[in-house]
């Protein structure tokens, strides 16, 4: 999957969570969240601008961007972010990324539709609802998708590379250890065991 993608992937799968949410606050929360995963917020602002109403329909929103006057947003009463076509899109951006997890692997055939850890995944966003604070059901989300981009992406995985999320875990193990438990031994297969990596 190529850079551009991933971001969209990561931005899209933020939004799709925040119903009812469909506001400037939320775009501010998605831009403090795009840096920890090194995207400013110009490009942030630049692919929700290619996304929406007026130019690929993926958003339900049109926005308005002046990088000095700041953003205007226009909701057109939506209470979710997500077109159906988005909602399609973004579908089709996460079996892309599962497919290559089978390819990277080679667990399965190159023709496979399946999805290698997406029940995994789903069943991690899910425990959302047991989180006890709007913070860690938005730290849920971006976990699910470091998790996601550490189980696509081939290359070495480095030693505390979710170390900021720490203080999420310790706060909810509990419920998220069911769940994260084949993600976490297929992370530790990868750093244990497999020798070579792209570069």
């Amino acid at each position: 999957m190529n850079s551009q993608n991933k971001k969209r992937e990561f931005i899209l799968s933020y939004l799709e969570t925040q119903l009812n949410q469909v506001n400037l606050k939320t775009i501010r929360q998605l831009i403090e969240f795009g840096k920890n995963n090194d995207y400013s917020a110009p490009e942030i602002l630049h692919e929700l601008l290619k996304m929406d109403q007026k130019h690929e329909a993926i958003l339900t929103v049109t926005l308005d961007v002046d990088f000095v006057d700041g953003v205007n947003l226009f909701n057109n009463h939506a209470d979710r972010w997500l077109t159906p076509k988005g909602s399609k899109f973004l579908q089709a951006l996460k079996v892309q990324e599962s497919k290559s997890i089978h390819a990277d692997l080679g667990q399965r055939t190159q023709h496979s539709s399946d999805t290698a850890y997406d029940g995994y995944l789903t069943q991690l966003i899910a425990c959302k609802c047991k989180m006890q604070t709007e913070t860690d059901k938005v730290t849920l989300q971006e976990f699910t998708i470091d998790l996601r981009h550490l189980l696509t992406d081939n290359k070495k995985l480095e030693e505390g590379a979710l170390n900021k999320f720490e203080p999420f875990m310790e706060r909810n193990y509990r419920d998220l250890s069911t769940p994260m438990t084949p993600i976490l031994v297929e992370l530790a297969r990868r750093f244990l065991f497999k020798m070579t990596y792209d570069a």
